[in-house]
């Protein structure tokens, strides 16, 4: 998925969180309406980066942006990891024992 593929999804997924707790009156339709335009006053996002920036930020107002920002961090999370692993695995297919360790360590971080 490009990047612009992923602010759709973005503001597809908070799009639903805000009309599914409006509809059951979790959240009043002012607050939805204030949310809406903070969201759109971040726009444009430069970068992956940039976006969950952001996200974190709204999240820290809003609990729908938080939660599509902790979605948004899990998928990066996951796509770290799955790089990371196959790195390491080709690392040690090459007998570079220790260059897989050194890429382990770094995942930590």
């Amino acid at each position: 998925m490009d990047f612009q593929d992923e602010i759709k999804s973005v503001e597809k997924e908070l799009l639903d969180i805000i009309v599914e707790r409006v509809k059951g009156r979790r959240m009043a339709f002012e607050d939805a309406q204030k949310l809406a335009k903070e969201f759109l006053s971040v726009l444009p996002f430069s970068d992956q980066k940039d976006l969950l920036i952001k996200l974190k930020q709204l999240g820290e107002k809003y609990e729908e942006a938080n939660t599509v920002y902790a979605h948004e961090l899990g998928k990066v999370s996951q796509t770290a990891r799955d790089e990371a692993l196959t790195q390491m695995r080709t690392h040690i297919q090459q007998g570079n024992i220790e260059q897989a360790i050194a890429t382990a360590k770094s995942l930590q971080q």
